[in-house]
């Protein structure tokens, strides 16, 4: 019974999809286009920054530059497919495409989760371990940290898809306009590996995250109540540009969780509440639109928070 309600609910949601109005098209297309165009012209700029001014080639900006290479990637590859079928006002998918794209927003998802996690670490030994720091993050083995967080994204979700357990399919949701993961609701098997998967994959790196910087800003605390003469080695971890870089590392963390708590609390209330609440179709889109908003906001706050890349940004815009 409750897989027929909601096999039924998605048909209708798909019917509704199909019968949008011209202007409804027209602004859902929009959104997701102007937000594309910002989300590559912003994230070009970081690359191209790094690329280009030495001093901005740190360790903590190799993450940076990893978590800038997703903000490309979605809007270039992911979001074209949702605004195709935007414009056509129907899902019309070669063998694949679906998966291509499911496969695609969770890799990204998780890669992005686990850059901001390694960013995390970083500044906690950086600030709290200063002495230790050189030992755990040279330039070389943030490199390999960088491509053993894409390769192991990718490969998991492709895995997860594939694995042969037939776990979870992917399936088009017409309130989102994009292809995602849906676990078999028949299989109570599925249902508990998905649930401890996300778990490790969100929750887990979550409270890692939250715990560093705690102890970061612990130590930063102390360090404003005691500052450490210049000549003391163990000062270093605590300086005012490491201060600085924390600071800007933790607001991409804020930006990123405030654009995807919305999706979040949607996809909750919709879990729970799936056959008593009916959201309307403009809310379920929030889902792609924080998605493709968090691939957005981060160049405005290195731009805002980092001299050194809004400067070099405006050296670029000069070149133009």
């Amino acid at each position: 019974m409750n897989t027929t309600n909601q096999t039924s609910s998605i048909s209708k949601r798909r019917m509704e999809f199909m019968n949008r109005s011209l202007a409804t098209i027209a602004v859902e297309t929009s959104i997701l286009l102007l937000i594309a165009l910002i989300a590559i012209g912003g994230n070009l700029l970081v690359v191209i920054s790094i690329y280009r001014n030495r001093s901005l080639r740190t360790i903590t900006n190799y993450f940076v530059l990893s978590l800038a290479m997703t903000d490309i990637l979605f809007p270039t590859l992911s979001l074209p497919l949702s605004l195709y079928w935007s414009i056509q006002d129907r899902f019309t998918s070669t063998p694949g495409t679906c998966e291509f794209q499911a496969v695609l927003n969770t890799s990204l998802v998780w890669v992005s989760v686990s850059n901001l996690l390694f960013m995390a670490i970083n500044r906690f030994v950086r600030v709290c371990k200063p002495q230790k720091y050189k030992k755990v993050f040279s330039r070389n083995k943030a490199l390999i940290m960088i491509v053993v967080i894409w390769v192991g994204s990718f490969f998991s979700s492709a895995l997860y898809l594939k694995g042969g357990l037939e776990l979870v399919r992917a399936r088009f949701n017409p309130s989102n306009i994009a292809c995602r993961y849906v676990y078999q609701a028949t299989n109570v098997i599925s249902m508990i590996i998905t649930n401890i998967t996300i778990c490790l994959a969100l929750f887990l790196p979550c409270a890692t995250i939250f715990y560093c910087y705690l102890k970061v800003f612990m130590k930063i605390r102390e360090h404003k109540k005691n500052i450490a003469p210049a000549s003391n080695p163990n000062s270093l971890g605590t300086s005012i540009q490491e201060i600085k870089v924390t600071w800007t590392v933790f607001s991409v963390l804020i930006g990123y969780l405030l654009t995807w708590i919305p999706a979040l609390l949607l996809a909750l209330t919709i879990n729970l509440f799936f056959e008593r609440v009916k959201v309307p179709r403009q809310v379920r889109m929030i889902t792609i639109y924080s998605a493709s908003s968090s691939c957005a906001i981060n160049p405005v706050i290195y731009g805002l928070m980092n001299p050194g890349f809004r400067q070099e940004c405006k050296k670029i815009f000069k070149l133009m």
